[in-house]
């Protein structure tokens, strides 16, 4: 953790509370690095077990601690330490060699790099053949042509994430954003890496970028991705000068260009040839524009670009699998299917246009979450997901981060751990220490208080770590050693335990899923007049007989929530407006939503423009979660005369589904029913029926083939 983030929780501590504004003049740093900085602090206060700030509205940020929390988190600040990795001669070189090579120039000789860099051309040579190996598999070679010299070729996109990369892992981009202009470094590679990119750029392109937030609807780019996005546009630059812009481009550029995306890259682009004399053609113009699409902002937009159903249904697999495989209950957690929708929807866009994404945090995510990350890693070979197609350890670590808050919070809060606690003579210390672990954390029960003496009586207690006043070397369950009156770093070790052994207890069979295959059976050989009801009366049943079903936690079937009274046939619409709102009538007339949900539903189709056409002939329309919604709810309007959505490909839609969302989850279910239906069903056969009911009929039979 830097020194920022260090200073920004001492402020945090006095328990009063601090606005953005007020940090970033304490700090002398603009709002926009102290968000990233708070971001920090948050992810250190939740992985060390500390309560996290709260917003208090205008006020600020608050952080509240006890005494005992402030003095222990003072004595945690103060053991932390910052390194820096000191790079070989020969490692710097490569790094200014590839700089220099990436910049698009002309090829340049070996005598060329030795004078620039004051060494011998023997050295040079020997760092060519480095470079050569280094850069196998990478998309990008190194030719040398005798008499010529040597130049990168390759595919123009990985030449220019080479160039991404090593800026990102050799500016001081907080610096460079914070003076707003060029600082001369005392580290060398930083000082060509700034010379060859950024020198008559930098300050132009984070105005343009000022200006692209302005005009976006004031949505501020989170820090991660507004960085990407100055280096990229920064490489872009250089190589366009250089005459080496792209060659092809993914086969959806014409769908790009139908988005709010391309319209704020076509303004950047004119900012661009203002600010620098630069003519971006249509290519670049869509790289950008796709780029824009992945941005994260720093208050997060549901994920609405293409193929969100199947992002929806992916995330909630994603989710269960990890949960299978880590042992750890996800599916409870609806905080984390909201925080895995923009990073999971955002990796998928990115794989499917080929754009290349690096993670800065990548080797700290992989070291300090280890676990999470390698279980992520496994799952995701194991489901063989088209859509994660190509995934890289950067798109991994990405997605990593919400299972391991989610992970950690639910250890704090459900795990209960069996612990012994052992004293060298008497018992009387044991139960001093029994009753001041009590009282300390409420999650652990203290299953035997013994003596040294007595320890074989622990044996069939199913203990998960013993807590003891005296060493155990020879003792084969996990033990910790404290004082008999316990310190600060004892209550530290206890928790530290307590997270470390608790994870080990296997997923309860989860009875929503029981739940689930038990109103399947029933939707296929029965028609049921009142599915609330149904509903309720079975959660009841299962009850009483010693089996809890959350209610919020059901993920209804597809023929549960599109029943005939939700389908019509063969009706006519004007345009895209009318059919989205005929299907939004549908359950306004059921009550299941209202008139401002039918509003939600067709400014989210204005914003998210032809996206909504999931497949030829197929919209999929919502609203915002719950806005306008009572109850989760679903509608079908099949039309006679199909009408156009702005689609490059899939117009005219002839078939309208309406999702009416109370939650991120609930109506997952439902969505991989769709799929299935549609895989299985042609959209001509779906609009040649004639009646509800042989569209019910239908639905029920793609049900049937998804639990066969």
């Amino acid at each position: 953790m830097n020194r920022k983030t260090i200073l920004i929780l001492k402020y945090l501590m006095d328990g009063n509370p601090h606005k953005v504004t007020d940090l970033a003049g304490y700090l002398k740093l603009s709002p926009r690095l102290v968000r990233y900085e708070l971001e920090e602090a948050y992810a250190f206060l939740e992985k060390e077990g500390f309560p996290l700030p709260k917003h208090q509205g205008s006020a600020g940020v608050c952080m509240m601690l006890s005494l005992e929390e402030q003095e222990l988190l003072k004595s945690r600040l103060a053991s932390l330490s910052t390194y820096d990795y000191v790079m070989t001669s020969s490692e710097r070189r490569c790094i200014m060699l590839l700089l220099m090579l990436a910049s698009g120039d002309r090829p340049l000789t070996g005598q060329y790099f030795a004078d620039q860099m004051s060494v011998s051309k023997s050295s040079i040579d020997k760092d060519m053949i480095l470079l050569k190996a280094d850069l196998e598999g990478s998309g990008v070679r190194l030719e040398s042509r005798v008499g010529k010299g040597s130049s990168l070729e390759g595919d123009e996109w990985c030449i220019r994430n080479l160039g991404v990369r090593m800026l990102e892992q050799h500016l001081n981009f907080s610096g460079l954003y914070q003076k707003q202009k060029g600082q001369e470094s005392a580290d060398m590679v930083e000082r060509y890496a700034y010379k060859i990119f950024c020198d008559e750029t930098l300050p132009g392109l984070f105005k343009i970028m000022q200006e692209k937030e302005k005009s976006s609807d004031g949505k501020q780019l989170a820090y991660d991705s507004f960085r990407m996005i100055v280096l990229t546009l920064a490489v872009m630059l250089v190589r366009v000068r250089k005459g080496r812009g792209l060659s092809n481009m993914p086969s959806s550029m014409f769908l790009v260009k139908t988005t709010n995306e391309y319209i704020y890259a076509m303004q950047m682009a004119k900012g661009i040839e203002g600010q620098f004399g630069i003519s971006l053609p249509d290519k670049e113009i869509c790289s950008l524009a796709l780029l824009l699409i992945s941005a994260e902002y720093v208050t997060p937009e549901p994920y609405l670009k293409d193929n969100w159903v199947e992002v929806q249904v992916l995330l909630d697999c994603l989710v269960r699998n990890m949960s299978k495989e880590m042992g750890i209950d996800f599916t409870r957690d609806a905080e984390l299917y909201q925080s895995l929708q923009q990073p999971l929807g955002s990796t998928v866009f990115c794989l499917r246009h080929g754009i290349p994404r690096t993670n800065p945090n990548l080797s700290e995510i992989k070291r300090e979450y280890r676990e999470c990350f390698n279980a992520l890693m496994r799952v995701g070979e194991k489901m063989q997901n088209e859509l994660l197609r190509g995934i890289s350890e950067d798109d991994l670590a990405w997605l990593t981060l919400p299972f391991c808050a989610s992970a950690e919070q639910q250890k704090r809060s459900m795990a209960i751990c069996k612990v012994a606690i052992v004293c060298m003579h008497g018992v009387g210390t044991a139960n001093l220490l029994r009753e001041a672990v009590s009282s300390r954390f409420a999650n652990i029960r203290v299953v035997a208080t013994l003596t040294f003496a007595d320890m074989e009586k622990l044996e069939g207690l199913g203990t998960d770590f013993i807590i003891s006043s005296i060493l155990l070397p020879s003792c084969t369950l996990p033990w910790v050693k404290i004082s008999a009156i316990p310190t600060d770093r004892d209550w530290e070790n206890i928790g530290r335990m307590i997270l470390k052994y608790s994870v080990s207890k296997a997923v309860p069979s989860a009875p929503p899923d029981i739940f689930r295959d038990v109103m399947d059976v029933v939707q296929r050989h029965c028609q049921i007049d009142d599915m609330d009801k149904f509903t309720a009366g079975l959660v009841s049943c299962l009850e009483s007989n010693g089996l809890s079903i959350p209610m919020e936690r059901i993920q209804p079937s597809l023929p549960s929530l599109l029943t005939p009274d939700k389908l019509r046939c063969h009706q006519y619409a004007a345009n895209w407006e009318d059919a989205v709102g005929q299907a939004c009538n549908i359950l306004i007339e059921s009550g299941d939503a209202t008139e401002e949900f039918k509003d939600s539903a067709i400014y989210s189709v204005k914003k998210a423009g032809p996206y909504v056409v999931i497949m030829p002939g197929v919209v999929l329309v919502h609203g915002d979660i719950g806005k306008g919604v009572r109850r989760l709810s679903m509608s079908m309007v099949t039309l006679k005369k199909g009408v156009c959505f702005h689609h490059p490909s899939n117009d005219p839609v002839q078939l309208v589904f309406c999702l009416a969302p109370i939650d991120n989850w609930s109506h997952i279910h439902a969505l991989r029913g769709l799929l299935n239906l549609l895989e299985h069903i042609t959209v001509q056969t779906l609009c040649k029926a004639d009646t509800p009911q042989k569209l019910y009929e239908y639905l029920r039979e793609s049900g049937e083939s998804l639990c066969s």
